[in-house]
């Protein structure tokens, strides 16, 4: 089922960053001290945004929602050592209102998320949240009762969302936030048709704070900027689907590739990123089986784009051109790939990827690698 390769693909991603959401709960320095640990609420108001002509007719109204979250922030020397910085880890249910009830209806929604702060020492503070989840959405397209919604087909999608906050303390154990947020719904290419919904909101929240603590300044590791060039190499792979039509069934079949390259430092967290990919699909291999067309399977593309790196989290924006693309559906030239890797001791890097057209998602893929 493409919900279960959903969920499975979810749950990989959440687990490789679990270590760091279940680790140690105390200071370095004193045992006694644990962890904040954050209950907000928030409150959305924003729009789609209509990256395709017939799409418009749908995208026309403005969306709300709510979301509750609880989240841990690492103080522990472990903690800090994940991206230089102090940074909360947790989960967030959010419900949204597309209020276009018969076509779009309603989205409700799990999601993990990592949240790096930019500063700590004021009551003034930054930072940026990056997260995956799943969203189950009871109005998707059907051929018959729905054909107007292009925009999802899986009950069961996957979401992602980043967001900009900036952070009052108003005392020890209260926090008021204004955020700027993104969000995407699709299910990664794995049921057509499948174009994903994105939508950016602002939101107002509040944070209740139990086991307030006072944030001390701790050692950095070496950055990006103290080092010559940092290289990587990834094997990645989904499961991509072909549709059913008069004379096949729907199958199932696996996207499986090669990618490397180098980040240079700009910064101690910030650096320009050079690489390749290559990569066979065995849905571009079904379809010329199925249309008797001699097209190959394989891509291969060449790759520029900016890491941000906070310790042993980077965050990746490419964009990417086609040098070698036989198969006739991929007209564009151009592609963007973003993707989230933690790296696991001194050079194992884990994550995922989502490969984009423009505003159009193609698909999600897992990535295992080394970087040194």
């Amino acid at each position: 089922m493409i919900e279960n390769k959903l969920i499975c693909l979810v749950f990989l991603s959440v687990g490789n960053f679990l270590p760091i959401f279940t680790g140690a709960n105390t200071v370095h320095e004193s045992d006694s001290i644990k962890s904040p640990l954050y209950i907000g609420s928030k409150f959305h108001y924003g729009f789609i945004i209509p990256h395709a002509e017939d799409l418009k007719p749908v995208s026309e109204s403005n969306i709300w929602g709510l979301q509750v979250d609880i989240s841990k922030l690492g103080v522990s020397s472990k903690a800090w050592s994940n991206c230089n910085c102090y940074s909360r880890l947790g989960l967030s249910f959010i419900f949204f209102d597309y209020r276009n009830p018969e076509i779009l209806g309603h989205s409700y929604s799990l999601a993990f998320f990592f949240e790096p702060y930019f500063n700590f020492k004021s009551r003034s503070r930054l930072s940026l949240r990056a997260g995956i989840g799943l969203s189950y959405l009871d109005k998707i397209y059907d051929e018959v009762s729905n054909p107007e919604n292009l925009f999802y087909s899986s009950r069961i999608s996957g979401l992602l969302l980043l967001n900009l906050s900036y952070n009052y303390v108003i005392n020890e154990q209260y926090q008021l936030n204004l955020a700027l947020n993104y969000n995407h719904i699709s299910n990664a290419g794995a049921k057509m048709p499948n174009k994903g919904m994105n939508f950016p909101t602002a939101s107002l929240g509040l944070d209740y704070i139990l086991r307030p603590t006072k944030l001390k300044s701790q050692e950095k590791n070496i950055g990006l900027r103290n080092r010559r060039l940092m290289k990587y190499s990834r094997i990645f792979w989904s499961i991509r689907s072909v549709e059913a039509d008069s004379l096949y069934t729907r199958k199932n079949n696996l996207m499986i590739g090669l990618e490397a390259g180098l980040i240079k430092g700009l910064s101690n967290i910030n650096g320009l990123l050079g690489g390749m990919e290559f990569s066979y699909d065995g849905s571009f291999q079904e379809i010329s089986n199925r249309t008797g067309e001699e097209y190959s399977p394989f891509i291969f593309s060449l790759h520029f784009g900016h890491a941000f790196v906070l310790g042993r989290i980077t965050f990746t924006q490419q964009m990417a051109w086609y040098a070698y693309r036989p198969f006739p559906s991929v007209s564009e030239s151009f592609f963007q790939r973003y993707g989230i890797y933690y790296r696991i001791g001194k050079m194992i890097n884990v994550g995922f990827s989502l490969k984009a057209h423009g505003h159009v998602a193609e698909h999600m893929d897992m990535r295992i690698g080394v970087e040194f």
